[in-house]
């Protein structure tokens, strides 16, 4: 990938395929994660969890609905836009994380390589001592 190549939002780098967008709730920063499409391990850069979406959703629920009930008397009406602000702030949240999220390749490391050598060293130590 050259210096000049833009990276495309909510893109697998494997496969160069858009991801879903109900993967927004799995996307974690410093998280890996398997692409749906190729299976391949992704990381993303520099994003925010996706629990800020539900805070800014709680809080848009719960001030106008306060509000409302508070100037109106009316648990009804007041559920209702309180419902209808949460739906909407959460739905801008995830556009705005689905439009601005990249993705790098994850670098997976195994450690089947390390345990075999530290056991192999154990069990040379092991002989020699008998």
């Amino acid at each position: 990938m050259s210096i000049m190549e833009k990276k495309e939002s909510f893109t697998c780098p494997h496969c160069k395929e858009k991801l879903p967008f109900r993967m927004l709730l799995i996307v974690k920063n410093d998280h890996t994660f398997k692409c749906p499409l190729c299976g391949e391990a992704l990381v993303p850069h520099k994003t925010k969890s996706f629990t800020w979406g539900y805070i800014i959703g709680f809080l848009s629920f719960a001030l106008p609905q306060q509000i409302v009930f508070y100037l109106h008397q009316d648990n009804g009406l007041a559920f209702l836009i309180g419902i209808l602000h949460a739906v909407t702030a959460i739905g801008l949240v995830s556009l705005y994380f689905y439009f601005n999220t990249k993705f790098s390749k994850a670098i997976v490391l195994s450690f089947t390589p390390i345990l075999l050598v530290v056991f192999g060293r154990l069990l040379i130590h092991t002989i020699d001592f008998m």
